[in-house]
């Protein structure tokens, strides 16, 4: 397997690492604010809370809604934090700096679009088609977030550079079990939207035209699912094994958590359904989720800088392509 980079600092890895977690705690908050209807915890009224910059906390909803936007602004400071430590060790040139650069740049698109979510108030019980086109656009940008701050966590841990070139089998196939993930999550996130609107009875027989539209996709959603996250699973769980042949230890290692973690995903989501969809299940769904997210990056980047350092490992199928 491919050295490590020389220039690996420990205060910068363990950093970078940090934000990661810290990425994903974010997330999982920002599904307990939808799954207790807690959106519109500060009305329509955004970074302030109900119109104030120091809101009474009322309501569990205004606790849950305000404890996810401090949560976002820590998660700011933070990368903030790491980009300037970064910035003072590596020039402007360096893949760390520019990888710490894009992952900020995600985070302020990602909270526009949390923030738009209140602002249109596309939260609680609305069930317009606009949040129906806004909910799994979102979750392909936390899935964005969360790769890009892995990948600063690759490099700040001594990880090699690579090139994508996707004439090459490795990086097409590398790049079907990212996007397959990724249609899993957006489907995902529309099966949560539903189990919620539902739950609260917001899809009503005497609702709206486009009421019914919605309802008429979700119930479809909450059938297709279950199918796509099964299929796709198994079509990863596969294509990993293709992917790492003989390859180093650590691939190895992180290509039997990604097996692992489908198998248990499995499991969890069956348990969803059966349980009527507890908060708890769903919230352990999103996480596992996420760190399936995080090992898939994971093993594809050590792939593609493993490939390119053209460090030799036996005749594995993964540098044949």
């Amino acid at each position: 397997m491919a050295a490590p980079d020389s220039s690996r600092d420990s205060r910068i890895s363990i950093l970078a690492w940090t934000t990661l977690w810290l990425t994903v705690a974010v997330v999982i908050g920002g599904a307990l604010v939808r799954a207790t209807d807690s959106g519109a915890g500060c009305g329509e009224s955004w970074p302030i809370c109900g119109g104030q910059i120091i809101p009474e906390i009322g309501t569990h909803h205004t606790a849950i809604e305000i404890s996810h936007r401090l949560m976002t602004a820590l998660l700011g400071i933070v990368l903030v934090t790491l980009f300037q430590l970064i910035r003072r060790k590596y020039d402007k040139t360096h893949r760390l700096r520019r990888a710490v650069f894009a992952a900020g740049v995600i985070l302020i698109v990602e909270s526009l679009l949390g923030a738009s979510l209140v602002v249109f108030g596309w939260v609680e019980y609305d069930a317009s088609i606009a949040r129906l086109i806004v909910v799994p656009i979102h979750l392909a940008n936390t899935f964005l977030l969360v790769g890009a701050m892995t990948l600063v966590a690759f490099f700040a841990d001594g990880g090699r550079g690579f090139r994508v070139d996707l004439s090459k089998t490795l990086d097409r196939v590398i790049a079907a079990c990212l996007g397959i993930v990724l249609v899993i999550g957006a489907t995902g996130a529309l099966n949560a939207l539903a189990d919620t609107l539902i739950k609260s009875d917001a899809l009503r027989p005497a609702a709206t035209d486009e009421v019914q539209v919605t309802e008429a996709v979700l119930r479809q959603i909450r059938t297709i699912h279950p199918f796509v996250a099964i299929i796709g699973g198994l079509a990863v769980y596969m294509l990993i094994r293709f992917l790492v042949g003989d390859a180093g230890k650590r691939v190895r290692s992180l290509a039997l958590g990604v097996q692992g973690i489908i198998w248990a995903q499995f499991i969890i989501g069956l348990l969803n359904i059966a349980l009527n969809v507890p908060l708890e299940i769903q919230l352990l769904h999103l996480f596992v989720a996420d760190v399936l997210w995080i090992m898939v990056v994971l093993v594809s980047l050590h792939l593609l800088s493993e490939r390119d350092a053209a460090v030799p490992r036996g005749a594995t199928v993964a540098e044949s392509l």
